[in-house]
Order: structure tokens, then sequence, then C-alpha cells
């Protein structure tokens, strides 16, 4: 698993949230039995702008240099790790995520180990051989055929 493919995978379900969270916030939240009042579909909406920015944020940090790919990955393992204790939170002892916030604890939980395979974990590519400059072949003598 690379960086590239890891920032893909997380900007299209934080697109797919946003997104959902930014159209139908009141569906959204009625799956995890939410309360939907006015002030809280609109904070839901707000949620969703800003997840749906992060995933177009990461779709493009796809392409740029693996150091600051490994940087992005840090603050991606602590954002993944703080959402899993939020959200663990959010289920025991707050009560909002009455129903279904397993799913917010399995998706933060997942992206939390793969950004900590990817950073401490993953083996390190071998460093390529040098390799020394090629000499040129001797060409074999050319025999016409004439005795000297």
């Amino acid at each position: 698993m690379t960086y590239r493919s890891m920032f893909i995978i997380n900007a299209v379900v934080l697109a797919v949230f946003g997104g959902v969270l930014l159209a139908m916030p009141e569906f959204a939240l009625t799956q995890f039995q939410a309360e939907t009042y006015v002030a809280t579909l609109y904070a839901a909406r707000f949620l969703g702008g800003a997840l749906l920015t992060s995933g177009l944020l990461l779709w493009f940090l796809q392409d740029v240099p693996v150091k600051k790919q490994k940087t992005a990955g840090f603050l991606l393992l602590a954002a993944s790790a703080g959402g899993f204790v939020l959200s663990l939170l959010g289920m025991t002892s707050v009560g909002v995520l009455r129903v279904n916030g397993w799913i917010l604890l399995a998706a933060f939980g997942v992206f939390a180990l793969a950004y900590a395979y990817l950073l401490f974990l993953q083996p390190k590519p071998a460093p390529a051989k040098p390799q020394s400059p090629r000499k040129p072949k001797s060409s074999p003598p050319s025999h016409s055929g004439q005795l000297e």
C-alpha cells in the first residue's frame, strides 16, 4: 500500500460522507438517531462542507513528493486517532450517536491503523545498487578469409 492509494481511498470516503452531510443532513443524522434541530442541521452542513473540502485536498495530495505525503500522513494519523476517540465518546459517555456509531468508529480505526502502518511498519524499499558505466564490448577481429 502506498500513500497515493491511501489518499485516494480516504478522499473518496471523505467526499461521500461530506456530500451526504452537505446535501441531506437530516437523513445522515437520523442514521445515528441524533437530534435534528435546526442548529444541528446547520452544523451538519458545515461539517459536510469541511469533509468535502478535505476530500478534495487529499485528492490533490496524491501527486506531491513522498516526503510531503509522509508529513500529511502524520496529520491524517492524528486526525483519525482523534476521530476514533471522539466517536467512542459520542457513543458511550455523551450519547449523541445512539445507533450505527460503530460505522464511524470502524472508519476512523481502519484509517488510523492504515496510516500507522504506512508511517511506522511499512518496509522501506531497498536502495538501488549504483551501476558502473558500461564498457563498450570489443568487437572480434574480422577475418576476411585471407592468410597473412
